[in-house]
């Protein structure tokens, strides 16, 4: 459930999504969340294909595609 959480806070906002790409451990702390080191890996696979050029946020579809093929 947590990973479902982190994913939904990333799609709704914006400044958990910034503090994601660059300080994940402290963004999820602050929060009160955890995530196994391959959770985060994911998440920031997904996070880095973001940059679209119009600056939009990585999709949820885009995250279900990628959960899907992992682990």
């Amino acid at each position: 459930m947590t990973l479902a959480q982190v994913v939904y806070q990333i799609s709704v906002d914006s400044d958990f999504a910034a503090q994601m790409r660059t300080e994940p451990e402290r963004a999820l702390a602050e929060r009160g969340l955890k995530l196994s080191k391959e959770e985060q890996a994911f998440l920031s696979r997904g996070l880095k294909r973001e940059a679209r050029g119009d600056g939009s946020m990585v999709s949820m579809s885009d995250i279900a595609v990628l959960y899907a093929h992992w682990g």
